[in-house]
């Protein structure tokens, strides 16, 4: 039986909720596979979330244009989209070949980061970063665009040695948030995003003594 999406806004949410699940847990197995990270990932991501929920946008790219609510950001034209992500395939395959040396390099114990390990640790961030920007840029699906980046996000700090996290955006902090993406988007100003996302990093390791030297 073909699945279809559910007209009850209660139900459609609750599915959401378990395809998120669904997909945190793909993610997390996914990153100690050790095989390939690429768009076709990030689709399968986008799938787990909706396949349930919305089956007919799931980790399909949009044939439609859309607008931000809040934001002066314009995503591009939905025909541009498939080159877009293109590019953006064979961008993130140089960008990952570059982090191969790191994988396995950072240990989160209970001690002081070395300043090498500052630095390596800031450059799997920054990937961690450019992948959520991207995917956020381009917006290449027609609904849960945030949430496939906040995936991919966890993906990336996972395969490299770190913890998945949760980049708080509600209420006080969507604002700071969407601020940090449209410091990208002006001044290709990663510094901000990054930010919160080592923010999540020393949540996540609360509690562990941990000093960045």
């Amino acid at each position: 039986m073909k699945k279809v999406r559910p007209e009850n806004e209660e139900e459609l949410q609750r599915r959401e909720a378990i395809g998120t699940i669904r997909a945190s847990r793909f993610v997390r197995r996914y990153a100690k596979l050790g095989k390939p990270i690429d768009v076709g990932v990030l689709c399968t991501i986008h799938r787990e979330i909706f396949k349930d929920a919305w089956p007919e946008i799931a980790g399909v790219y949009r044939d439609e244009n859309l607008e931000i609510t809040y934001s002066r950001h314009v995503p591009p034209h939905h025909s541009l989209v498939a080159d877009k992500m293109a590019v953006f395939d064979l961008e993130l395959k140089e960008k990952l070949r570059e982090l191969e040396s790191l994988r396995g390099a950072l240990e989160i114990l209970e001690r002081e980061f070395s300043e090498e390990e500052s630095k390596k640790l800031d450059v799997i961030v920054g990937v961690a970063a450019w992948i959520h920007h991207m995917i956020t840029s381009i917006h290449p699906f027609r609904d849960g665009n945030g949430r496939t980046a906040r995936l991919a996000t966890n993906l990336i700090l996972e395969r490299y040695g770190l913890v998945g996290i949760s980049i708080k955006i509600e209420r006080e902090n969507k604002n700071a948030y969407r601020g940090t993406l449209h410091q990208i988007d002006e001044y290709n100003d990663y510094e901000p995003l990054k930010e919160i996302i080592m923010t999540g990093i020393i949540d996540r390791y609360n509690g562990i003594p941990m000093r960045l030297s």
